[in-house]
Protein backbone atom coordinates (compact mmCIF):
# COMPACT_ATOMS: atom_id res chain seq x y z
CA UNK A 1 0.00 0.00 0.00
CA UNK A 2 1.36 3.39 -0.82
CA UNK A 3 0.42 6.34 0.75
CA UNK A 4 -0.29 9.79 -1.41
CA UNK A 5 -0.28 13.60 -0.23
CA UNK A 6 -1.87 16.16 -2.03
CA UNK A 7 -1.94 20.22 -1.13
CA UNK A 8 -5.27 21.82 -1.66
CA UNK A 9 -4.97 25.81 -1.83
CA UNK A 10 -6.77 28.66 -2.46
CA UNK A 11 -5.29 31.90 -3.18
CA UNK A 12 -6.82 35.27 -1.55
CA UNK A 13 -5.89 38.79 -1.59
CA UNK A 14 -7.19 42.09 0.02
CA UNK A 15 -6.61 45.36 -1.85
CA UNK A 16 -6.22 48.77 -0.02
CA UNK A 17 -9.61 49.79 0.55
CA UNK A 18 -11.26 46.40 1.45
CA UNK A 19 -12.08 45.04 4.51
CA UNK A 20 -11.31 41.43 3.91
CA UNK A 21 -9.22 38.68 1.79
CA UNK A 22 -11.22 37.69 -0.98
CA UNK A 23 -10.93 34.49 -3.16
CA UNK A 24 -8.91 34.50 -6.45
CA UNK A 25 -8.12 31.05 -7.25
CA UNK A 26 -7.42 27.42 -5.98
CA UNK A 27 -5.92 24.56 -6.94
CA UNK A 28 -4.77 21.15 -5.68
CA UNK A 29 -0.89 19.76 -6.50
CA UNK A 30 -2.39 16.43 -7.30
CA UNK A 31 -0.99 13.06 -5.58
CA UNK A 32 2.52 12.43 -4.72
CA UNK A 33 3.91 9.69 -2.83
CA UNK A 34 5.41 12.54 -0.43
CA UNK A 35 4.87 15.64 1.11
CA UNK A 36 7.84 17.42 -0.42
CA UNK A 37 6.90 16.12 -3.74
CA UNK A 38 3.04 17.32 -3.45
CA UNK A 39 4.57 20.60 -2.15
CA UNK A 40 6.87 21.17 -5.30
CA UNK A 41 4.02 20.61 -7.11
CA UNK A 42 1.73 22.95 -5.45
CA UNK A 43 4.68 25.60 -5.63
CA UNK A 44 4.91 25.53 -9.17
CA UNK A 45 1.72 25.61 -10.11
CA UNK A 46 1.19 28.86 -7.92
CA UNK A 47 4.60 30.13 -9.41
CA UNK A 48 3.68 29.49 -12.95
CA UNK A 49 0.16 31.04 -12.60
CA UNK A 50 -1.62 28.31 -13.41
CA UNK A 51 -4.54 27.57 -10.81
CA UNK A 52 -8.25 27.10 -11.21
CA UNK A 53 -10.85 30.19 -11.33
CA UNK A 54 -14.36 30.91 -11.17
CA UNK A 55 -15.63 32.94 -13.94
CA UNK A 56 -16.53 36.16 -11.61
CA UNK A 57 -12.29 35.80 -10.26
CA UNK A 58 -9.69 37.56 -12.64
CA UNK A 59 -7.69 35.42 -14.42
CA UNK A 60 -4.71 34.14 -12.89
CA UNK A 61 -2.25 36.22 -15.15
CA UNK A 62 -4.04 39.53 -13.94
CA UNK A 63 -4.17 38.77 -10.24
CA UNK A 64 -0.78 40.73 -9.30
CA UNK A 65 -1.99 43.56 -11.67
CA UNK A 66 -4.35 45.64 -9.02
CA UNK A 67 -4.85 48.44 -11.38
CA UNK A 68 -7.60 45.81 -13.23
CA UNK A 69 -10.73 45.76 -12.67
CA UNK A 70 -12.18 42.27 -12.07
Amino acid sequence: MTTEYRIDFSITRCRDGEDDFTEVGFGSSGADESIDGALYAAESIIQRREWENYPHQPAPEDVDDDTKED
